[in-house]
Order: structure tokens, then sequence, then C-alpha cells
């Protein structure tokens, strides 16, 4: 019985990392794979970075608005619109969007829309939609991300999105909400680094207060310090 059980489980794991295919998995399956994949990512799994999609029988993650917004400011990721091209005949508005990191890498990605037939605010939001699309389509290439873009899952027509629901509402402590507050002074950041109880929740302040950190020695060299003890389970 053990070894049939093992069986499964390594049959779900295979399904979720050769397919992405999350529809076999349980919700607590679910939702354990979903906050680790985030956490890999360095997103914050409570502004829902991902979502859900019934796709050809399988339950596949796409990133949302939030998730493209987070992985910009993480890894520096910047944009510039290459072309625009209309094609009438066809009805297709084309926006091609390269994508770079700070270390020159860069991509391309073309967003396209249809038009045809549009005109005042529904054409002006088809265009901007266009190049919203080439964006992220752009930084989910560029960081090597296998996952569709909320604008491309929209496009898909008669295909139902699938919430992740956790078993229970996830309950922010204070320390969490410590940490994921921006200090104007060292003092409140200092206080923040006193109720840390996690590496999350050190690598939360961290980010939401990178500038004053860097700016402050001593504290810099505080969070080097609790990011160690944290590291070494003291």
């Amino acid at each position: 019985m053990t070894q049939v059980q093992n069986n499964d489980e390594l049959n779900l794991v295979a399904q979720v990392i050769i397919n992405g295919d999350l529809s076999k998995l349980s919700p607590k399956q679910r939702v354990d794979y979903y906050n680790g994949y985030c956490q890999r990512l360095g997103l914050d799994a409570f502004t829902k970075p991902f979502d859900l999609l019934k796709l050809n029988g399988r339950e596949i993650l796409y990133c949302t608005r939030a998730g493209a917004q987070q992985l910009n400011k993480l890894h520096n990721v910047s944009h510039a619109i290459t072309s625009r091209e209309l094609n009438a005949e066809a009805g297709v508005y084309m926006v091609t969007s390269r994508a770079c990191l700070p270390d020159g890498r860069c991509t391309e990605s073309i967003g396209a829309v249809n038009i045809g037939g549009l005109k005042g605010e529904a054409y002006a939001n088809a265009v901007m939609k266009a190049e919203t699309k080439a964006k992220r389509r752009a930084t989910l290439d560029l960081l090597g991300l296998g996952v569709l873009d909320e604008t491309e899952v929209e496009s898909i027509a008669n295909m139902p999105k699938s919430e992740i629901q956790p078993i229970s509402a996830p309950q922010l402590s204070d320390a969490d909400i410590a940490c994921r507050k921006t200090y104007e002074d060292a003092a409140g950041l200092v206080s923040a680094l006193d109720v840390v109880e996690n590496i999350g929740q050190l690598r939360s302040l961290y980010k939401m207060n990178s500038v004053l950190v860097d700016a402050e020695p001593e504290i810099k060299e505080m969070f080097s310090s609790l990011k160690k003890e944290l590291t070494d389970g003291k």
C-alpha cells in the first residue's frame, strides 16, 4: 500500500513538473505548490501574482498583472517599443516590445489584438492592450518563464478560469505587516527588524526598504547578521 501511495505521489509530481498540470492536486497541495512557486521567484503570494486556467483538460498557472509588475521591479526589467503596425486588411494591430536586463541581455515579443470594426474608446483600449501584451510577453520570455500572461488568457475564447482556493484564508501576523511597510527613518526600520521571524519576512522588509538599508552601513550589517542567524536556524 505504501509503495502504491508513493507511486501515486510521484505521478502527481511528474504531472506538475513535466506538464504544468495542477488539476490532480488536492486543494492543500495546490496552495503549497503555488506558495512554493511564488517563493522561488521572489514574488509575494498574497498579491496573487498567478492564477489558474483550465486549458485542454489541464489546469495551468498564468501570470497576472500583479505578477508581471513584481517581476519587472524585482529584476529591473526595462522596456522599449520597437515597432507599431496596423494591418487594416486583417483587422490586426501589432506592437513589438524589447525587454532588457541591467546586464544587457534583451529579447523582443509581439503583442497583437483584433481591431476589426472597433472605433473610439474600444479602438483606443485595444491599442493599449496590444502594448501591454507585448511588454508582459517580453518580460516572461526574457526571464525564461514558460507561462501565459493575463492578456493572452483573455484572448482565449470559452476557457474558464479556476481560482486558487486556499483551505483557509491566510492571516497576516504583526511581523508580516511590519515587514511589508516602507519606513522613512532608520529607527522605524530597526524596530521592524526586531520582530522579524523568518527569512521570507526579512527579504520582504529589504525589498520595501532597500534604498534606506543600502544607505546605512550599520543597518545593512544588521540585515546581514540576522540573515545569517535565520539561515543557520538559530
